[in-house]
């Protein structure tokens, strides 16, 4: 991938967020998101996280959740979401033109991770947008190569994945089939259950549970 290229989807994203951001009502930032246990002040805490954490502090914060990344994400996410709304937005502006990524982080999952978030605050604040279709590819292409923390890499493989509203397909046709919009295929190679609906094919079933 052309880095240059896709570390400008990225920003391009991040300004989207911050666009939608700025149109909460104070009660919406304490709504729920598609990732379990997280409002939207903790998703955008969370998503400030590779920007205000250096190699030191994640180290310490690491063991901390005793080597558990999940956990430490979530205990940063629940400290850091308490912050007033207007330090959140603050925080977030400060993201939207940051080179920093997280250690061993490619643009690529920089990418992944912020398309991906970005669906889990607007679905249940139903405030809808689609991806635009270039930087729902890059995605999508950068997903299917994603290990740790991410596991995309793990739920695509074996299957057929078909894009019914973007040109995007991956995997080998005649493996059982996953198809929908390019933003549900994202967020279920993901791990968000409440999209499987949405999708068809015989590959859906192996994405349950």
């Amino acid at each position: 991938m052309d880095r240059e290229r896709v570390w400008g989807q990225v920003t391009d994203e991040r300004r989207a967020v911050l666009d939608l951001l700025e149109e909460l009502a104070p009660a919406e930032w304490d709504a729920p998101t598609l990732c379990a246990g997280w409002r939207v002040r903790e998703l955008v805490a969370h998503l400030t996280m590779p920007t205000r954490t250096g190699p030191l502090a994640a180290t310490v914060g690491l063991a901390r959740a005793r080597l558990d990344v999940d956990r430490y994400f979530n205990q940063w996410a629940t400290e850091h979401g308490r912050a007033p709304v207007p330090d959140l937005v603050r925080q977030w502006r400060d993201v939207v033109e940051s080179g920093r990524r997280p250690r061993d982080g490619t643009p690529g999952g920089v990418l992944v991770e912020t398309v991906a978030h970005a669906q889990d605050l607007r679905r249940p604040l139903r405030r809808p947008a689609a991806t635009p279709p270039d930087r729902l590819r890059t995605a999508l292409q950068a997903a299917v190569r994603l290990g740790r923390p991410f596991r995309s890499r793990q739920r695509a493989t074996g299957l057929h994945w078909v894009a019914s509203d973007v040109d995007w397909s991956w995997g080998t046709p005649g493996d059982p089939e996953v198809r929908g919009h390019g933003d549900d295929l994202l967020l279920a190679m993901l791990g968000r259950p409440a999209v499987l609906r949405d999708l068809s094919g015989t590959g859906v079933v192996r994405l349950v549970g």
